[in-house]
């Protein structure tokens, strides 16, 4: 009977779920910071892959890479990746040697965390050549 009519023993106990109750869906809702990261990094890596493959419709990216138009791939990287992002954009033969002698980027100074999509571009041309693109990405500080 003493156990029925101890009602602060209770409700005690009923406090202190609803605190660790408390307690955990906080953790679990607030979101972590390496989530933050990992979205910042996908969104960075989306845009890339979109703007190489735009590139590479009509096989217009290995035209500009056999004729070592450099200075036009940056503008059409250029005008496909938003204002507020650096880019870098090196191309690499099929042994990892670096085709472009120039720098293919739009400049300017960089955040800490660089982003790089690889993508694999074959020649349209009667030869065939397989070129590695690698486009790095940064916001633009």
């Amino acid at each position: 009977m003493s156990f029925r009519n101890n009602r602060r023993g209770q409700i005690r106990l009923i406090e202190a779920f609803f605190a660790s109750l408390l307690i955990v869906s906080t953790l679990a809702l607030v979101p972590s910071r390496g989530g933050v990261e990992k979205t910042h990094y996908s969104t960075l890596h989306s845009v890339g892959a979109q703007a190489l493959v735009s590139l590479d419709s009509n096989g217009m990216l290995s035209i500009l890479i056999e004729d070592s138009n450099w200075t036009t791939l940056r503008d059409c990287a250029q005008s496909l990746l938003p204002v507020s992002l650096w880019f870098n954009l090196t191309v690499f033969d099929e042994n990892m040697s670096v085709l472009n002698d120039v720098a293919v980027s739009n400049g300017g100074s960089v955040s800490e965390e660089i982003v790089a999509v690889n993508y694999v571009c074959a020649a349209s041309g009667g030869n065939y050549a397989v070129y590695i693109v690698r486009l790095q990405l940064a916001e633009a500080s």
